[in-house]
């Protein structure tokens, strides 16, 4: 029986839509989703504008695609994670705060991509963000019923707090060097992971 996904036409449509999104992915990176038109994208990646809106839709259809391959490899980590019931509750928690702060370390212009998109107003979630917020929560509200985690703190926002305490970093660091004269390196990330590890552990864990 013929395998409908290796024909010509199927690799045809699958090249052209791979470059497109990853024309995309650059432009977005490198100016922010305002400042990138779909013209832009149609003519970096040679081809009409109308094939762009066949495999995408609009704007907005083409930047969800966009956050959801970039972040793709860590949101399949995160998904086993929250599958997961950890023997030891507090190595769920680290293991989450891991991958995302080693995901960041190596992509830090997705949380560059996503200061942006928050500072333009232009923020819609994608499927893949919509789908580890809710799995995110749950995971936290899990942990609070098992007397793990705080309960005075809503779980949304202690998801928001590990967010943004991750995300920050890979924004901010270049002055935060540069504020006490040192380098960014591998070092520096360090002693911030391990900083904001224990006090994002120390704020929301019960003692």
């Amino acid at each position: 029986m013929k395998n409908k996904a290796l024909t010509p036409q199927k690799r045809d449509r699958d090249k052209t839509s791979g470059v497109i999104l990853r024309t995309a992915t650059t432009l977005f990176l490198e100016r922010g989703y305002a400042a990138v038109s779909l013209s832009m994208i149609a003519k970096q990646a040679g081809v009409t504008k109308s094939l762009l809106h066949h495999y995408f839709g609009d704007k907005q259809g083409l930047w969800k695609a966009v956050k959801d391959a970039s972040v793709s490899s860590y949101a399949e980590q995160q998904r086993v994670l929250f599958s997961e019931s950890p023997s030891n509750p507090e190595e769920g928690i680290a293991s989450s705060i891991t991958a995302y702060f080693s995901f960041l370390k190596k992509h830090p212009e997705i949380a560059r991509m996503f200061a942006l998109e928050s500072f333009e107003g232009e923020y819609k979630p994608s499927a893949t963000e919509q789908e580890l917020q809710v799995k995110g929560i749950n995971f936290i509200r899990d942990l609070q019923k098992m007397n793990v985690l705080r309960k005075d703190i809503d779980a949304d926002m202690i998801l928001a707090l590990f967010s943004a305490l991750t995300e920050h970093w890979f924004i901010s660091r270049d002055r935060v060097a540069k504020l006490n004269d040192t380098k960014v390196s591998n070092a520096l990330d360090a002693r911030y992971f391990e900083a904001v590890t224990k006090v994002f552990n120390d704020g929301i864990q019960i003692q």
